[in-house]
């Protein structure tokens, strides 16, 4: 299997970490990650443990910088997930199975049921949650999931084949242009577009297995306990945990030593400093910054996007032509 991961300047720490958990339960496959910059961050060098380094704008976007202008730096990582598929593929034609992952996440044991998977599936994907909240506290989780959607795009694996292929193209030319998050019009990200998979497409296997994607989400139906220096899931084997909401907030009680130990490993890798970087495209090529106004207007109005080529060569006096 071939793993990536998607990031910003400021998120190589996470990134790293992730390749380092990859590498201890699964050294035989190789991780690579995208970093989704103007140019490669001056201390890249520092993560030489990437098996390889690619810049978005190089993943084959016809017209990148129009892509990513209309989007913020949680949109613009989403919206790229399904050109990468794309562009590894054919990058890597001698790999036939394709595990993405989002840097927030670390790995605790082999993916055995995913390489089983993919002998027989073309599509993995996992829902946020497996069972119907019978709480009141949680089913309002339940129904966040109308809105975020039903799948968790933190994770997502191929195998090449038409069927996989056809899902590729489809998921990348819909979030080149709808990857916002906007409930409202039935957006958020790249994730609700993963609800249509199960329909559109065969050969997808919906992974129930309670060790994959443990989250913020869904730690009501999920115990997490350690034997033996291992942790386990519902009495199965933790595969990977998900960091998304925890990073950044006070332990949680069901889950402190796992996410504690996380943070000191962010600790060590520098992620203090690293999470400070700016993103580069929240700027204009002469470094003024990009208000939302512009983003908003350049997304929204087709004038603008026809006649501005280059959106980050301008200047905002140019957007506000188009008011």
């Amino acid at each position: 299997m071939l793993f990536f991961t998607i990031v910003c300047a400021n998120h190589l720490a996470l990134a790293s970490i992730l390749r380092d958990s990859i590498k201890r339960h699964m050294p035989e496959h190789k991780f690579i990650v995208c970093v989704l910059e103007k140019e490669m961050p001056h201390n890249i060098e520092s993560f030489r443990s990437f098996d390889d380094t690619i810049l978005a704008k190089d993943i084959g976007f016809k017209d990148f910088n129009q892509m990513i202008f209309k989007y913020n730096q949680y949109e613009a990582s989403g919206a790229c997930k399904g050109q990468l598929f794309r562009h590894l593929l054919q990058a890597h034609p001698s790999e036939n199975n394709f595990v993405l992952l989002d840097a927030d996440t670390q790995v605790f044991s082999p993916f055995t049921e995913v390489q089983d998977a993919l002998k027989t599936h073309s599509i993995v994907i996992t829902p946020h949650i497996l069972h119907p909240p019978e709480d009141l506290a949680s089913r309002g989780c339940e129904q966040s999931f109308l809105q975020a959607g039903i799948f968790n795009t933190g994770f997502v694996a191929i195998k090449r084949t038409r069927t996989a292929n056809a899902f590729v193209d489809w998921w990348a030319e819909r979030l080149e242009h709808f990857s916002y998050t906007d409930p409202p019009r039935g957006l958020y990200n790249e994730q609700r577009w993963i609800d249509h998979v199960p329909v559109y497409f065969d050969h997808v296997l919906q992974l129930k297995h309670p060790g994959y994607n443990i989250a913020k989400w869904n730690f009501f139906e999920r115990a997490l306990k350690i034997q033996n220096g291992k942790y386990f899931v519902n009495g199965l084997p933790l595969r990977f945990f998900h960091f998304s909401g925890f990073i950044n907030t006070t332990t949680h009680s069901k889950s402190h030593e796992i996410i504690r130990n996380y943070k000191t490993i962010l600790k060590d890798k520098g992620h203090g400093m690293q999470c400070r970087e700016k993103w580069s495209y929240d700027y204009f090529d002469d470094q003024r910054p990009i208000k939302d106004r512009m983003r908003t207007i350049y997304k929204n109005n087709p004038l603008a996007r026809a006649e501005i080529i280059d959106p980050f060569k301008e200047s905002k006096r140019t957007f506000n032509r188009y008011k």
